[in-house]
C-alpha cells in the first residue's frame, strides 16, 4: 500500500510539473494538432459567410482551410536564420543600400538591412522579378524604419504596404494577394516604443498593387484578424512573447499557430464591407 501511495504521489507531481511547463517545439505542435478539428471546422464556416474574405487571399481549395493552412502556408513562410551563408549579390546590394542610408539619421543597422535584402532577394526570385530586388528592399526598409516605432509591438510588424511599386504586377496564387510571414529567430534591432527586437514580419505581395483595392484595406483587415493592439507612448510596456516564440517554430507549426489565432478573431468579428 505504501509503495502504491508513493507511485501515486510521483504521478501527481509529474503531472503538475508537466502542466506548468511552457509548450514548445513538439509539445506545442501536438497541442495544436489536437485542437485542429474544432477550430478548422469553425474557421471554414466563418470564411464562408465573411464579407471581404478575399482580403486574406483566396485559397486554391477548401482543403487548405480544412488543413488550417490559410492565409499563411509553409510555402509562403520564409525563415531567416543567422547561420545561413549570404551570397555575394546580397552582400553587395546590402552595402549599396547602407551607403545610401548613411546620409540619413534614421539609418537602420547593417544586420537589419541585410535581413530585408535577403527577404527581398528571395521574394523577387519567387515571383520571377529578380531585377527588382534593390527596389523592393529599399521600399520596404523605408516604410519599416519610418513607421515601425509608431505601430510595432511584441516582436512583430504588420507592413502597411507591399514591397512593390504602384501598378507593378507579379503572378500571385490568385491574382489578388499572397500573405507572407517572414520569421527571424534571432530578431533584428529596430527602434520601437516597446524596445523589442523584430522577430516576425507579416507582409503582402499583390498581383497588382492598387488594382483591387487600396493596400490600407488589406492591412486593416489583417490587423483585425491578428488582433493588432496599438500601444501608447510613455510608461512601462507589457511585452507579449508570443511572436518571438512563433519565429522559432518550423514553418508548418508557425502557420498553424497564427492561422488558429486568425480563425478565433474572425469568428468574433461583425462582418464589415470595405468598399
Amino acid at each position: 500500500m505504501l509503495f502504491q501511495r508513493r507511485d501515486l504521489l510521483r504521478s501527481a507531481v509529474a503531472a503538475m510539473t508537466n502542466a506548468a511547463l511552457p509548450m514548445t517545439g513538439h509539445a506545442f505542435t501536438r497541442s495544436v494538432q489536437e485542437t485542429l478539428p474544432d477550430w478548422r471546422t469553425t474557421y471554414e464556416q466563418t470564411l464562408a459567410t465573411l464579407r471581404d474574405g478575399e482580403l486574406l487571399g483566396i485559397p486554391p481549395s477548401r482543403v487548405c482551410i480544412r488543413q488550417g493552412l490559410h492565409p499563411f502556408t509553409p510555402d509562403r513562410t520564409l525563415i531567416l536564420p543567422s547561420h545561413v551563408p549570404t551570397g555575394e549579390l546580397v552582400t553587395k546590394l546590402s552595402r549599396k543600400i547602407a551607403d545610401r542610408w548613411d546620409r540619413d539619421d534614421r539609418m537602420p543597422s547593417k544586420m537589419a538591412i541585410l535581413r530585408i535584402v535577403q527577404a527581398a532577394s528571395f521574394l523577387t526570385h519567387t515571383y520571377g522579378v529578380q531585377k527588382r530586388a534593390e527596389d523592393w528592399a529599399s521600399r520596404l526598409l523605408s516604410w519599416l524604419f519610418t513607421f515601425y516605432h509608431f505601430v510595432a509591438q511584441d516582436h512583430y510588424w504588420l507592413a502597411q504596404c507591399s514591397w512593390q511599386a504602384q501598378r507593378e504586377r507579379v503572378k500571385t496564387r490568385n491574382e489578388v494577394v499572397d500573405w507572407w510571414m517572414i520569421l527571424i529567430p534571432d530578431g533584428i534591432e529596430i527602434s520601437s516604443i516597446d524596445g523589442t527586437r523584430l522577430h516576425v514580419l507579416i507582409t503582402p505581395i499583390f498581383g497588382e498593387l492598387g488594382k483591387q483595392r487600396l493596400s490600407i484595406y488589406f492591412w486593416h483587415f489583417m490587423a483585425r484578424a491578428i488582433d493588432l493592439q496599438p500601444k501608447a507612448f510613455g510608461g512601462p510596456q507589457t511585452i507579449d512573447t508570443t511572436w518571438r516564440e512563433v519565429s522559432r517554430m518550423d514553418r508548418t507549426s508557425a502557420c498553424l499557430s497564427v492561422n488558429q489565432r486568425i480563425a478565433h478573431n474572425l469568428s468574433t468579428l461583425v462582418p464589415h464591407n470595405y468598399h
